[in-house]
């Protein structure tokens, strides 16, 4: 996988004709960005073993990552508030 994973980041996983997938990106963007995280969006379509490598189910998978390592993981459409609530649990303790 060609994508850097350094430091504290929030990553989506999609697919590129996934209509969650697509919908959920802003969402992702907006919460790395008031979150002090790094926001990377990965494509199963370009990087097939994103899948094995964080053992995803379904897209869109949204991970929170320190260094490529795994900190917490949810999929599906998450709206906006969800999102940052979960966020805020998982990096805050």
């Amino acid at each position: 996988m060609n994508v850097d994973l350094s430091g504290k980041c929030l990553i989506e996983v999609s697919g590129e004709a996934c209509a969650a997938c697509l919908a959920v990106m802003p969402n992702c963007a907006e919460v790395a960005r008031s979150s002090g995280l790094k926001f990377v969006k990965i494509s199963v379509e370009d990087n097939p073993e994103v899948v094995e490598e964080f053992r995803l189910e379904r897209i869109p998978s949204i991970i929170i990552a320190e260094d490529g390592r795994e900190i917490a993981k949810c999929s599906g459409y998450q709206p906006l508030e969800i999102l940052e609530l979960w966020v805020e649990a998982k990096i805050n303790g």
